[in-house]
């Protein structure tokens, strides 16, 4: 596969994944190009963004997507675009789900006139729902357990019924809980995961945090997430794009195989700074997943991928140097 004439657009490329997956791009000698309408992400960093091809466009808006895509082809399309984060996504569900769909919508219906682009959708675990203590693999059932996994299940099956007639391969990648960094810039976000929360309030010295509950089924009674590193999530992205040049359709989880519960994140946390949290267990989320953990076989059967960063103390650490 040359490289140097390989076209791929990252849409939603000024998010906190895009950024990553751009600078990960762009040292493999790929062209990029980005769309992004920056409603939920603050800005691109300006050294990549000298570096790529930034178009700030709405995907929602039909007749611009339609416009952009009418002289332009890509050999591989990322779309990441999306409103997400339960609570942001909550704040105003009807305009979260309908810009996640018409999103997804427009781009199929216009980007895909050539049937060598391919496609990568990053989904997520959440279109599984409360899930059981096994680990889920991509054939469990679909029961999104709120809207934003939701909306994620809708577009799975609007890029499935629209692409299955054409020649376009494409890979749905359902994404666990995304950690860590590989750029060396602290990247603007306005949806804090559990890491980043913890490392803020360290930056702020305020060392108190909320876990939402700790009476819950699980080894130590509060939540359990399955983490993946982003180092490891942009290698799945490649070896995928690899992958769809022979194949027509994948489905893959995106995480480590592992759980670890959000006490055993904060007492790491601990650990690093020798420093005690006062923990305190109010439920704020009734919907929240009790535990979740990928089961990763397809991952390493297909991709013949190894998740390298796997260990909590290789998870949270580059949340340290940005204190």
């Amino acid at each position: 596969m040359k490289k140097l004439n390989k076209k791929i657009l990252i849409t939603g490329g000024a998010g906190y994944i895009g950024q990553n997956l751009i600078s990960f791009f762009l040292k493999k000698k790929y062209q990029i190009y980005v769309i992004d309408n920056l409603s939920r992400s603050m800005s691109l960093n300006k050294n990549l963004k000298k570096n790529v091809n930034f178009y700030k466009i709405d995907l929602a808006v039909e007749n611009k997507a339609k416009s952009f895509f009418k002289h332009k082809n890509f050999d591989l399309i990322i779309h990441l675009a999306a409103f997400s984060g339960i609570q942001e996504f909550n704040k105003n569900v009807l305009k979260s789900f309908n810009n996640n769909v018409l999103a997804t919508k427009n781009l199929v219906k216009f980007a895909f006139q050539k049937p060598k682009t391919k496609l990568i959708f990053s989904s997520s675990a959440a279109v599984y729902g409360k899930v059981s203590k096994k680990k889920i693999n991509e054939t469990h059932v679909c029961q999104p357990a709120n809207y934003y996994g939701l909306s994620k299940l809708a577009c799975e099956n609007i890029i499935y019924n629209e692409l299955k007639s054409k020649k376009n391969n494409y890979a749905i990648l359902r994404y666990f809980n995304v950690v860590g960094l590989i750029v060396d810039f602290k990247i603007k976000k306005k949806i804090y995961s559990l890491y980043d929360i913890i490392s803020k309030n360290i930056s702020k010295k305020k060392y108190k945090i909320n876990i939402n509950g700790n009476n819950l089924v699980t080894k130590d009674g509060t939540p359990e997430r399955d983490f993946i590193h982003i180092s490891d999530l942009c290698k799945i992205h490649e070896k995928t794009y690899k992958y769809l040049e022979k194949n027509k359709r994948v489905v893959i989880n995106c995480g480590s195989g592992i759980r670890y519960s959000v006490l055993s994140v904060v007492r790491a946390f601990e650990k690093k700074i020798n420093r005690r949290f006062n923990i305190s267990y109010k439920i704020t989320n009734l919907d929240e997943t009790q535990t979740i953990c990928a089961d990763i076989s397809l991952l390493k059967n297909i991709l013949k991928t190894n998740i390298e960063k796997k260990k909590i103390n290789d998870l949270l650490k580059d949340y340290l140097w940005l204190q």
